[in-house]
This record gives C-alpha cells, sequence and structure tokens, in this order.
C-alpha cells in the first residue's frame, strides 16, 4: 500500500531542530523527502505548544520560526472532547496504551487515517498502524 499521510510526533519537529540530537540527521533529510513525495503530514494542535517549549531553549526566535514552519508544511489536528473520550476508553480497554498523550495522538491518526506515524518514542504503541522510527522511516522510503 503507498503511503499517503503521516501523522507525526513532536519528538521528530524536535530532533529535526536540534543538531546534539541522536535523530538529527534522519529527521532532517526525512521531512523534505516526505514533502517532496506529496506525502501530506499531520500533527496535533497540542504537539505545538510542546515543541515551542522545547525550541524555546535555542531561543524565541528559533522556536517561533520552527512553529511557522510546521504550521506551513503540516495539518495541523484539532480534538474536542469526543476525541478525549476515545482516548480515555482505549486507555481503560487496552492496558498496552500506557500514555495519554501518546495514545491521544494514535486516536487522531486513526481518525485522520493516516497510514503511518513516525516517532522516536520508543514507548509509544500503535495497536494496529504502522509506527516507525525516523531511522526506520528512512529505509522504508529509500531516503
Amino acid at each position: 500500500m503507498e503511503t499517503k499521510s503521516v501523522f507525526i510526533d513532536a519528538n521528530i519537529f524536535i530532533d529535526v531542530n536540534d543538531k546534539s540530537r541522536v535523530s538529527y540527521e534522519s529527521c532532517y533529510i526525512l521531512i523534505p523527502s516526505l514533502i517532496g513525495r506529496g506525502i501530506k503530514l499531520y500533527t496535533s494542535c497540542d504537539l505545538i505548544t510542546t515543541i515551542y517549549y522545547v525550541l524555546l531553549k535555542q531561543g524565541r526566535q528559533i522556536a517561533l520560526d520552527s512553529v511557522e514552519n510546521i504550521n506551513k508544511i503540516c495539518k495541523i489536528i484539532d480534538f474536542s472532547n469526543t476525541e478525549v473520550s476515545q482516548t480515555c476508553q482505549l486507555m481503560r480497554e487496552n492496558k498496552k496504551f500506557k500514555d495519554l498523550e501518546d495514545t491521544l495522538q494514535y486516536v487522531l491518526a486513526k481518525n485522520t487515517k493516516c497510514d503511518l506515524i513516525i516517532s522516536n518514542d520508543k514507548n509509544f504503541y500503535a495497536e494496529d498502524m504502522e509506527l516507525l522510527n525516523s531511522d526506520e522511516a528512512v529505509n522504508k522510503f529509500k531516503i
């Protein structure tokens, strides 16, 4: 199946903006390659504030520029009571979903019909969706 849409976790955007992070290089080449292939990128509205907060350590301008760039290249998914309820229900029914934020990202990716989630969080769990870290994604797309 051809990948048409990808959910990008916050750590990927943080990695691409911080040369000291282990996954910087794979993230740096991955994002432009996905865009160049016409793959739609998605992320969650709550991750924007996390990305800003983490990148603020590098300076306000860098953090703002990064958020603006994400806003240009991604469809930012909002959520409401419905998705929060779906997340809580899923966590109650399946103990493998341990982290509220990650589970919410999974629910948003599923509801948006993303083909794939890319996250460098080793504890991220996606039950019936393909989940890759940035190195695995670089290999999958032969970048």
